[in-house]
């Protein structure tokens, strides 16, 4: 019993809450104390992504792809990423094409995708589609809508600039009072979803996690609504979805080994992010010249080449995310107030 309280010990500071607990947390007081100090430094989060859980959490999908495949050799693998690699080829030339509407299919994406980690992360699949689906949407709404329900124009102000330099003429543009307004109808929706997910969870016997996920919504309304609205995408992508989903890697056998997974989740974290470095490099590639069309390597330029890159392969990550397997490494379920019910198995 003392030996596994002192394991369970080991794992808390990296819970499926706790890190990204303290993540919003701290960008909502920032919010709420110095708001224009979150907009001065609206770029940190996502160019301190660059090395830790953001980009890492994607660039290790070129060995989770082969490990999943079961792919040894060097042919073998680069054979089984051509049709990622075509993906990334195709949403290049569709934002090159039309930015706007490539802009705003990457949002409604990124609502499925935050919102589908978030609900494997804290078992919401293991209650039923509505406590599912009601916390993905809910959770991708709150965040997105709410960004532009608040600030429209600092939101929507990246990929203006992605346009301009990724495309020539006038491409098509969403009117941002439009946009604002749809974004108002979108946080409401989110706000039902997520309480209609909360309701079907405690009809299931987990009143515990319901209030955890109804802390954790709220949380992410007032970071959204309150700090810069790059900052604010920035904070969760980097302190909730990717460490979540960088956190689930290394809680996988499959993709975690051989060698055999360290007993520590911290060295285990840090195998994830050395899986990753075949794929950092190419990407460092990329993001360079992107930079340059920018204006340049300072650390807006940086943040904004980072979130062209992710509308360029957010498609092939989330899709190979849904092949990933039931995580099965210590600890596996401690997001969940239930820790006998199996792991969700989707991302």
């Amino acid at each position: 019993m003392v030996g596994q309280e002192a394991e369970a010990g080991r794992f808390v500071w990296c819970s499926a809450r706790m890190v990204p607990w303290c993540a919003l947390g701290a960008a909502t007081l920032l919010g709420l104390l110095a708001p224009g100090w979150t907009a001065t430094a609206a770029s940190w989060p996502f160019v301190i992504a660059l090395v830790l859980f953001g980009m890492p959490h994607g660039a290790a999908d070129w060995v989770v792809a082969a490990r999943l495949a079961g792919r040894d050799t060097l042919g073998a693998r680069l054979a089984g990423f051509t049709g990622y690699l075509l993906m990334m080829a195709a949403c290049t030339g569709f934002m090159m094409w039309q930015p706007g509407v490539a802009a705003l299919l990457f949002l409604l994406l990124t609502v499925f995708h935050f919102g589908m980690a978030d609900a494997t992360a804290v078992h919401a699949d293991a209650d039923g589609p509505l406590a599912r689906w009601g916390l993905v949407m809910g959770r991708g709404l709150l965040l997105l809508s709410t960004a532009f329900a608040t600030h429209p124009e600092a939101a929507w102000a990246p990929f203006a600039q992605i346009a301009s330099v990724f495309c020539r003429g006038t491409p098509w543009m969403p009117d941002l009072v439009a946009l604002q307004a749809l974004a108002k109808l979108g946080v409401a929706s989110g706000a039902l979803l997520a309480g209609c997910s909360a309701f079907a969870r405690a009809r299931r016997g987990h009143t515990r996690n319901a209030a955890l996920d109804l802390a954790e919504h709220a949380l992410v309304l007032a970071m959204a609504s309150l700090a810069d609205p790059l900052f604010a995408v920035g904070c969760f992508f980097l302190g909730v979805h990717a460490f979540r989903h960088s956190r689930r890697l290394a809680c996988t056998r499959t993709i975690l080994e051989p060698p055999a997974a360290p007993r520590d989740l911290l060295a285990r974290l840090a195998r994830v992010h050395a899986l990753s470095l075949p794929l950092m490099w190419p990407t460092a590639l990329c993001l360079a010249p992107i930079c340059w069309m920018l204006g340049g390597l300072g650390m807006h330029e940086l943040a904004v080449a980072s979130i062209a890159f992710y509308m360029i392969t957010t498609l092939p990550h989330h899709l190979l995310g849904l092949k990933l397997p039931q995580p099965d490494l210590t600890p596996a379920r401690d997001g969940s107030a239930d820790a006998r019910r199996p792991a969700a198995v989707h991302a």
